[in-house]
């Protein structure tokens, strides 16, 4: 008899089977690293340690079981923190690998891989297998899943982090999450690279889908065999944000408003457990 196919979690492996209520889309601290070491009066580590703690914790009480944490390079991943946080708290987290750029690529990728100054085969991709295979820089804390980004243009800078995803994805078999621009569209282009790149759109989430209500695009991703990444669930950005905000708020208004309790588990529950299912490799 076989065992159930296991996934990395900052605290360890975990049955795909076993990952409960999972929210897909949340992360435990965003900032820009260069900036918080220039200004440190802006930053109180054990305050803002503690005051992750505590969020966690009360959305740990709602059921949520596990997070998925889309925090890569470019947005002040520093897994060792999370990990700090996350021995005072009863959740798993699944971290990703991967770079958030809009634009263009950070300086050291500008000289190094395929047409550049320096050359070589494409070192973000090799860097992305290692932390899906190995660990993140030196924690053994392996990421589960790959991220990149578009917003409103595709730029030569966000088409070769896109690529080199895509490969990385081809080589592990680890899924994708995009994050795009609805009100753009972008979520359409995403898929065409992705596509042209030999990736299963099954295997890949088109985040901030939610931020628009238009049919047709949400239609156009889906039969396109990706799913919807409903993360964002007001109309402005973020005021008063809390991990809660899901259970506290929107799920009693999908129930009020007729979805079913199976539908709601098939959103939280059974479709994660199907897109970090290993047999997808």
């Amino acid at each position: 008899m076989t065992s159930p196919p296991q996934v990395p979690t900052v605290r360890g492996p975990v049955a795909v089977d076993d990952l409960g209520t999972v929210l897909m889309h949340e992360h435990v601290f965003v900032l820009s690293e260069e900036l918080r070491q220039s200004i440190p009066e802006n930053w109180d580590e054990q305050l803002r340690m503690d005051d992750a703690v505590t969020r966690l914790t009360a959305l740990a009480e709602t059921g949520v079981s596990t997070i998925v944490d889309p925090t890569v390079i470019g947005l002040g991943r520093d897994v060792r923190r999370v990990a700090a946080v996350n021995e005072r708290v009863d959740l798993d987290i699944m971290v990703a690998t991967g770079l958030y750029a809009l634009a263009d690529v950070p300086d050291y990728f500008r000289y190094h891989g395929p047409g550049t100054l320096l050359g070589g085969p494409e070192s973000m991709t090799d860097l992305f297998v290692r932390e899906l295979t190995e660990g993140i820089a030196g924690t053994g804390i392996k990421a589960v899943f790959l991220k990149c980004a578009i917003e409103d243009e595709l730029t030569p800078g966000v088409g070769r982090v896109m690529r080199a995803v895509a490969q990385a994805h081809l080589r592990t078999g680890a899924p994708i999450t995009v994050h795009t621009s609805a009100h753009a569209q972008t979520g359409l282009t995403a898929q065409e690279i992705l596509r042209s790149e030999g990736v299963d759109l099954g295997a890949v989430v088109i985040g901030h889908s939610g931020d628009t209500s238009e049919p047709d695009y949400l239609h156009r991703l889906i039969d396109n065999g990706s799913y919807l990444g409903m993360d964002r669930f007001r109309e402005q950005i973020a005021p008063n944000w809390h991990y809660t905000h899901l259970h506290d708020h929107v799920l009693p208004a999908l129930l009020q408003a007729g979805v079913t309790q199976a539908q709601l588990d098939t959103m939280l529950v059974d479709n994660p457990r199907r897109y970090f299912s290993p047999a997808k490799s």
